[in-house]
């Protein structure tokens, strides 16, 4: 898409807008960062330059990297109060820089912020291009961080135009000034924008959404607008967000997929009649929700879909690609056998989690760290099911959602970082899009079946990646033809294995990318088994790899659960309105007066002594759980989580099993079943 030249009034007020003040921003301080590169985001051909604002004679500075390596220290003076700190590090990842000054002897508050130094890159095909990220500019994001994403190549932003805003009296079209401004900056720095038709209008039916033919007029309508409106700017339309989830209106809620394929119906026609270029994208999905879609299916819905959407929020990566497969079948079985394209216009990783060093300080930067380590597996995974886009949530920290962000927030900065400092994912998501662009996936490789390895090849036209990470220490043994390179996650680049020869490589959950011409790959049995893990090992299959799903009641034996359906998808359950398990949480439940708790059971394949890892966490909003592992019926572990306990836990418990054994992972409730919502992630592990 060429980049037109922005009319000068729009210059104008896009820079009048960055200069206001934002709700809930603080008064500037004499310590603070200045962002003279957006971001603290430098390109390899860019020198870095830091500048401080501080009253301080001189700043003594640490640089560490991703993985809290020093990678160089300093000492800048101050001049007229500004310090320019212009480290000599140049290559590839992300930087922490840790400021300490002092003025006439006495030390000043220390400071942090961030920087980032990655490689220019120009997409394959920009308007295919996968790589994606959703925006909130029609919730007063500035648009002037689009440069920021475009330099890394991605190319498209998903946002909104609010129904409610645009049409305010019947029948009337205006869309207000943050939406042009947002669409002028999307062609002016060349990117596509996806729009979600978002939400109701209470002129139509009720403000939380359309529910008659009238209603569903009015919202086709309104679709119809934003193409009149922004004309060939527009690709891609999608019917409404998360319409299985929290917005729906309140006729719709005791048949969801009929109204909502009512609704899609009306505004696919619609637009199919003046503009069938438009790809009209539906489902409007949160997770991957089988029984929601087979009612969409059931009803036709397919027939009024050029893409169907999800947003697969998980705690943990690996599975997503088992469910998009399901989802595949799914939609073969009512679309002829035939396939349809797969959009993830959301998912993302939510984690305020800090370092001991920097709590109180609100960076989150384990939080952070845990997300950048999340991108590259996650992505990887729905390349590898061949999905369209993927747009990451989120752009810039918004609301409540920090810790999400490529961009830290500078409407709501209380870390002191400086205006939109850079997170780690936005690095990783800059390499892996360095790595993966024009890459169509080819294989799994290197996999046993008792660890859990994850090495994936991808092909281009002039070159082969493997993408490998591990859920478990792992090792692979890798020959080549060719010199081999290792890019790690943060994209810095090094040789391991010279032509022809070998290497033994390490694998752990930061994913690495290997190029060249591998001849064999394959991994080596280290004496550690994973003969189970709760999560990867999953099933709606009751006994499927060794695993039971169900409840103890009181003192009564163990008794099988059944697959139930809801609006996200199919649990373990049937018994007891709370009593429910699912690939990652547990909720116990008083039944009869007697407490009953939901059971995961394990049967071991194999005599010796083995150790049970992992972690559980609740809320903390309640009275707690007690969590217990049971061999064959008998306590080898209870920790009581939440309430009065910490919220999280960790547990490595030694037991001994012989083939045949029951292992036994329950959730008993407190005095109460309020907040025992109780997320769980265990493996059973052989060998030391």
């Amino acid at each position: 898409m060429p980049a037109p030249h922005l009319p000068p009034r729009f210059l104008i007020l896009l820079t009048l807008l960055s200069l206001l003040p934002q709700s809930g921003q603080s008064a500037p301080s004499n310590e603070q960062w200045q962002s003279n590169q957006l971001g603290h985001i430098f390109q390899t051909n860019q020198p870095v330059e830091l500048r401080y604002q501080t009253s301080a004679d001189m700043v003594n500075w640490v640089i560490t990297d991703f993985w809290h390596k020093e990678v160089e220290t300093g000492t800048s003076p101050a001049s007229e109060g500004i310090s320019v700190i212009r480290p000599k590090v140049a290559m590839v990842g992300y930087y922490l820089l840790h400021a300490t000054t002092r003025k006439g002897g006495a030390a000043l508050p220390d400071s942090y912020t961030s920087f980032a130094i990655v490689r220019p890159h120009l997409s394959k095909d920009s308007l295919n291009s996968p790589f994606g990220v959703m925006t909130h500019f029609a919730q007063g994001m500035n648009p002037e961080m689009l440069s920021a994403f475009k330099k890394i190549g991605i190319e498209s932003i998903r946002d909104e135009h609010y129904w409610a805003q645009v049409e305010k009296t019947p029948g009337i079209y205006e869309f207000p000034f943050k939406s042009d401004a947002y669409m002028k900056a999307c062609e002016a720095n060349g990117m596509y924008p996806l729009i979600a038709m978002t939400f109701g209008n209470k002129l139509y039916d009720d403000k939380d959404g359309p529910s008659t033919a009238a209603g569903y007029r009015g919202y086709a309508e309104y679709g119809q607008a934003i193409l009149n409106h922004y004309g060939k700017q527009i690709h891609w339309l999608e019917i409404w967000n998360e319409y299985n989830g929290s917005w729906c209106p309140p006729a719709a809620q005791s048949d969801r997929p009929r109204y909502y394929t009512e609704m899609l119906k009306a505004a696919y026609e619609q637009i199919k009649s003046t503009r069938p270029d438009v790809q009209v994208l539906g489902g409007a999905a949160v997770l991957i929700p089988l029984p929601y879609f087979e009612g969409i299916f059931k009803q036709g819905g397919l027939n009024f879909m050029d893409g169907v959407v999800i947003h697969p929020y998980r705690d943990k990566p690996e599975g997503v690609d088992k469910e998009v497969s399901d989802l595949k079948d799914l939609i073969r079985k009512y679309n002829d056998g035939k396939d349809k394209p797969i959009w993830v216009t959301e998912t993302g990783r939510h984690l305020k989690e800090e370092y001991p060093w920097e709590q109180g300080r609100g960076m989150y930067e384990k939080g952070r760290a845990d997300g950048a380590r999340y991108l590259p597996r996650q992505y990887t995974l729905l390349l590898k099911e061949n999905v369209r886009k993927i747009y990451w949530y989120l752009a810039s920290d918004h609301a409540d959602f920090v810790s999400m962000g490529l961009l830290r927030n500078h409407q709501r900065e209380v870390s002191g970082m400086g205006r939109y400092s850079v997170a780690p994912s936005y690095v990783s998501y800059a390499n892996l899009i360095h790595q993966l662009d024009g890459m169509a996936f080819v294989k799994r490789e290197a996999w046993h079946p008792y660890t859990r390895a994850h090495v994936y090849l991808f092909r281009g036209d002039k070159d082969n990646v493997h993408v490998c990470w591990a859920t478990q220490p792992a090792k692979i043994r890798v020959k080549s033809a060719t010199p081999i390179t290792v890019a790690n996650v943060m994209g810095t680049e090094s040789t391991v294995i010279p032509a022809n020869g070998e290497a033994v490589l390490d694998l752990n959950e930061d994913t690495i990318y290997l190029h060249g011409d591998i001849t064999d790959i394959a991994e080596i049995d280290t004496g550690t088994r994973v003969l189970a893990s709760t999560s990867e090992d999953y099933s709606k299959t009751q006994g499927e790899n060794n695993w039971r799903y169900g409840y103890i009641q009181g003192e009564s034996p163990f008794k099988e659960l059944t697959q139930v359906e809801t609006m996200w998808g199919y649990n373990w359950g049937g018994v007891g309105r709370n009593l429910v398990i699912s690939s990652s949480n547990m909720h116990p439940d008083k039944l009869n007066g007697q407490d009953t708790a939901p059971v995961i059971r394990w049967t071991s394949p194999v005599d010796g002594n083995l150790t049970v890892k992992g972690t559980l966490s609740n809320s903390g909003q309640g009275d707690g759980v007690i969590a217990s592992v049971l061999v064959d019926g008998k306590p080898v572990y209870s920790q009581l989580v939440g309430g009065t306990a910490p919220s999280k836990v960790s547990l490595s418990t030694p037991i001994k099993v012989h083939a045949g054994s029951y292992v036994d992972f329950l959730i008993n409730p407190g005095p109460t079943v309020d907040y025992d919502a109780t997320a769980y992630d265990l493996t059973i592990i052989q060998g030391k």
